[in-house]
């Protein structure tokens, strides 16, 4: 009888035995197993090909959006756009301010120079990574200081432009800026950055603050995404434009034509600056003032209280008051919302396992790119 080999006798390569040394419980699945060869492939052999091929993986999303239209399955003319925060790989606790981060790079290098003087042994395994781990607190340094010198330039020129207007006699809006440092935030609180990961943000979620990204999707009524891009900024408002233009571009790419005519979006995106921008290109937006429209005395929130006094706020007033408007808007809490489930729960992507914007943002679009997998997948199923 002949005799099968052992995954640890000699007759194996050892790319072989690394790769079937500790089998990954998801990894023994047929559908790993046909594309690794019959291997185990390691956790540590899929991050290294996922970090190797992170561009390719990106692209991706474009061409699987290709499949869904060659099977009828993108549909642009309704579309709703939302955002929601990801955890990013690293913790809340890790954010540090500026005179913080100096100390910490300042106790580095008196370190390092000790012992250059006092030379030691081979640097054990687990301290290697110390250039690594500089070169972050660098990153996070260099941007607190950038941010600080941006807003002390903001704050003189107007001053300037405060002064150029008292000596020409000009009406002048409210007093003087003053030569205090000017407010990083309305909390008044000094600003910080993650020393484990410097692109992260401190996002607000539903359940407190989180280290992370803001990750857009734009939905059809369908449930497949046609529009993936990931942000460091935590405000939706200002995410309008740019999620749709990226929308277009990555339609584009497929071979579909970025006509789009109705978005749906949430009171996060609320301004008169995108209501008009949205005329403009003949896109027909709803998006209410509320929070929540459909709740009885409902009030728009502060910011927005006095939109409605605004041309291109007023109009889509009157558009989302429309029985039209109201029974398209409807749409929106069964798409768009659905996938954030689907994305958090069945792929389970509730953190980043990467770090920075880069590779992040791949992660992203590979998940994006799973979820309309599985729809076309189950599209098929059922034709």
């Amino acid at each position: 009888m002949t005799r099968l080999t052992s995954p640890r006798s000699p007759g194996l390569s050892r790319r072989r035995r690394s790769l079937s040394r500790r089998p990954n419980p998801v990894a023994c699945r047929v559908p790993y197993r046909v594309i690794a060869g019959g291997l185990y492939p390691d956790h540590a052999t899929i991050a290294r090909f996922r970090a190797r091929h992170e561009t390719a993986l990106g692209g991706l999303f474009s061409q699987v959006l290709r499949l869904l239209a060659a099977e009828g399955m993108v549909s642009l003319g309704l579309l709703s756009l939302d955002g929601t925060k990801l955890a990013g790989n690293a913790a809340q606790k890790a954010n540090r301010t500026l005179p913080q981060i100096e100390k910490v790079l300042a106790e580095a290098a008196a370190a390092d120079a000790a012992e250059d003087a006092n030379p030691q042994p081979a640097t054990p395994r687990t301290l290697a990574r110390r250039a690594e781990r500089r070169e972050r607190l660098a990153r996070a340094r260099d941007r607190l200081a950038a941010e600080d010198q941006a807003r002390r330039e903001a704050q003189r020129a107007k001053q300037e432009a405060w002064d150029a207007a008292a000596a020409a006699g000009k009406p002048r809006g409210g007093r003087r800026p003053g030569d205090e440092p000017p407010r990083a935030n309305r909390a008044g609180t000094e600003p910080r950055a993650n020393i484990t990961d410097p692109d992260v943000r401190v996002m607000r979620n539903q359940k407190g603050y989180v280290a992370g990204y803001n990750g857009q999707a734009v939905v059809t009524a369908q449930q497949v995404i046609v529009g993936v891009m990931l942000s460091q900024h935590p405000v939706d408002r200002t995410l309008l434009h740019p999620v749709l233009d990226t929308c277009r571009q990555q339609l584009t790419q497929a071979g579909i034509r970025p006509e789009l005519r109705t978005v749906l979006a949430d009171a996060g995106y609320v301004s008169e600056e995108n209501f008009a921008r949205a005329d403009q290109d003949k896109l027909r937006l709803l998006a209410p003032l509320a929070k929540d429209p459909g709740r009885a005395g409902g009030r728009p929130q502060n910011r927005v209280k006095y939109l409605d006094q605004y041309p291109a706020t007023a109009r889509a007033i009157r558009r989302l008051r429309h029985p039209r408007g109201r029974e398209d808007y409807k749409l929106r809490a069964r798409t768009v919302e659905p996938v954030f489930g689907q994305l958090k729960t069945c792929q389970k992507l509730t953190t980043m396992s990467r770090r920075g914007l880069a590779a992040c943002e791949s992660e992203w679009l590979l998940a994006c790119t799973a979820h309309n997998l599985r729809k076309l997948h189950r599209h098929r199923l059922q034709g």
